[in-house]
């Protein structure tokens, strides 16, 4: 396994009003007495949608540096039976709730083991029921962080055990059903697809598709970027993290279209 960084990449759905990401930093730093540092990716990940969080997670990991240990706390199911857990994968550490939010990064980095987060010894006490982040990952990720072995963190957890989430599937068929697996603060709605699906729909319709939402009918322009468009034009592209996204030039996409995160829509050549 790769030596870790003193370096954590942290992000939740705390939001920025309330103290928690405050408090997680204090214990981060109370623990390692200013020997890690610490990258805020995001806090605004959407209240409870872990899909918005592997899909941030995922985009945002591999410009990390090799090494850095991700602290994630997206976590709807915090007090139940789901685990706490420490993913080491080719060339990253990944720690926080086994609920999906960790497994699109850690799989496509490669899992070389996981452990489950039980060893009371590495605990914040006493130990809140409704907050882990605070008492359980952020101790966690930062005792990796300091060179701490993944496996004095608890037991070890069979790769295939974790929960499972996958955040892109392939196009098949002349219409395909699309998640919308996040949608950013400009109202561009990324899908949940495999990026030649690009290719495979607008090729089939002369540089447009049709997009059907609970509330009708749109017609998008296949173009390279939004800025090609016309203003309030609706574009199909590959954004920047290589995902195929629905996005209007200067205005917001998920309001035209009506959809949030995690919504279902369909996406089909335009042949006439």
């Amino acid at each position: 396994m790769i030596n870790p960084q003193p370096l954590i990449g942290f992000m939740t759905d705390f939001g920025w009003r309330d103290p928690y990401v405050g408090i997680v930093r204090a214990v981060i730093e109370r623990i390692g007495r200013g020997r890690v540092r610490v990258v805020d990716i995001t806090h605004d990940v959407p209240a409870f949608s872990i899909v918005a969080g592997a899909y941030v997670l995922y985009t945002s990991y591999k410009y990390f540096p090799r090494g850095t240990v991700f602290l994630v706390v997206v976590d709807p199911g915090v007090g139940t039976e789901r685990k706490a857990v420490a993913i080491a994968t080719r060339n990253y550490y990944f720690v926080g709730p086994d609920n999906g939010v960790l497994y699109p990064a850690a799989s496509s980095d490669g899992i070389e083991r996981a452990h489950v987060i039980d060893n009371e010894a590495v605990f914040l006490k006493p130990v809140s029921r409704s907050f882990h982040g605070r008492d359980v990952f952020a101790p966690a990720a930062t005792l990796l962080a300091l060179g701490t072995p993944i496996t004095s963190l608890g037991h070890e957890l069979p790769r295939d055990e974790l929960v499972k989430l996958s955040l892109r599937k392939p196009c098949r068929g002349e219409e395909v059903e699309a998640e919308a697996v996040y949608i950013d603060h400009f109202g561009n709605v990324a899908l949940g697809l495999e990026e030649e699906c690009i290719e495979k729909l607008c090729s089939k319709g002369g540089s447009r598709v049709e997009v059907i939402t609970s509330t009708g009918r749109f017609e998008a322009k296949c173009l390279p970027v939004f800025s090609a468009a016309s203003p309030g034009e609706l574009v199909f592209y590959t954004n920047s993290l290589g995902f195929p996204e629905l996005a209007i030039n200067l205005g917001s996409a998920a309001e035209k279209l009506g959809v949030g995160i995690s919504d279902k829509l369909v996406i089909k050549p335009k042949t006439r």
